[in-house]
């Protein structure tokens, strides 16, 4: 059940880079990593960030995390502006927002024990006694299948799984109100990614936390997200529930997006949509929509000279489009 008070908001969220390019590297360009996003996430609720590669969605979440500061517009947590934060204010906010990522291996020192690692969002930012951070630990692990007794191994002795499951105990272990869960079950077994998917939706339901879900499989985005926002070279072209945007795309590049994926139900065809080209170089994005180059419903000059902005469409659907 999710609230309708936005727990995090984007306004106007933009990361500009300034790069050197050129055959001598005299000229300065400038990369739109990430163009005025808008965005909210409500108490209970799951996002998902989707896109080809490219598209800024870990750039997004860097923004999210602090490891950048935007060039343009806010992020606001409870309110506040989080590149504002400092003292108890940043520590309360690097506790209540934690990460999963992709690769739980890359993300786990494999030297030090696991009651450590889960750990150590307590001792960065909470003032708890010894015996509170076993408690916690302990709880943490048991919530994602694993006993008190997996604290004192090290990473080698547990499987891909087990470490994401790792991964997850640390970052719930802080009792966070969102979680950016980058890829979170891409590098794992087909087998495996159901559990750790429905252990997810699990946790979830029974700490009303929300997620911000990157993920380019869409299966997992459609049984994950309660409402997806689709981006294209640095910008959300299309946002809405989940089942809408899934079930009657409304934005050309979504259509194409979405074709191309395996269809929720056995035996379902669709036609597959063939985009032309390469996705721009952010380099040098084309004038007007940055889709029109590839765009199979490209209607005119008007493509080709001006930008759309992103506007509701229907009820709690948006999209970037002169279509509509």
């Amino acid at each position: 059940m999710t609230s309708d008070t936005p727990i995090l908001e984007a306004r106007d969220l933009s990361k500009h880079f300034r790069i050197r390019a050129g055959m001598m590297r005299s000229e300065t360009r400038t990369v739109r990593a990430v163009d005025r996003l808008n965005f909210q996430i409500a108490k209970g609720e799951t996002l998902a960030l989707v896109g080809e590669s490219g598209c800024g969605k870990t750039t997004t979440t860097r923004l999210l995390l602090l490891l950048q500061d935007p060039t343009h517009g806010s992020v606001r947590f409870a309110g506040e502006d989080i590149h504002k934060l400092s003292g108890a204010g940043l520590r309360s906010y690097r506790s209540k927002v934690q990460a999963v990522f992709q690769d739980p291996w890359s993300s786990i020192n494999p030297r030090v024990r696991i009651r450590d690692f889960v750990a150590e969002p307590l001792v960065v930012n909470e003032k708890l006694t010894a015996g509170e951070i076993d408690r916690r630990v302990h709880e943490a692990l048991d919530a994602v299948g694993l006993g008190p007794a997996h604290a004192r191994k090290f990473p080698h002795e547990f499987s891909g799984g087990q470490r994401q499951r790792i991964a997850i105990a640390s970052a719930m272990v802080s009792r966070p109100e969102l979680v950016v869960l980058d890829e979170p079950v891409s590098g794992l077994d087909v087998s495996i990614r159901s559990q750790i998917i429905n252990l997810l939706k699990d946790m979830q339901a029974e700490y009303g936390v929300s997620f911000l879900l990157v993920a380019h499989d869409l299966a997992t985005t459609r049984y994950l997200a309660d409402r997806v926002a689709v981006m294209y070279l640095g910008s959300i072209v299309e946002m809405g529930a989940t089942d809408d945007v899934f079930d009657t795309p409304n934005h050309p590049y979504t259509e194409a997006l979405l074709s191309a994926a395996l269809p929720s139900t056995p035996g379902v065809r669709r036609d597959e949509i063939i985009l032309g080209g390469e996705v721009p170089s952010p380099l040098s994005p084309p004038s007007g929509c940055s889709f029109h180059p590839r765009c199979h419903r490209i209607i005119g000059d008007v493509c080709k000279t001006e930008a759309p902005a992103l506007r509701d469409h229907q009820a709690e659907r948006c999209v970037g489009c002169h279509l509509y």
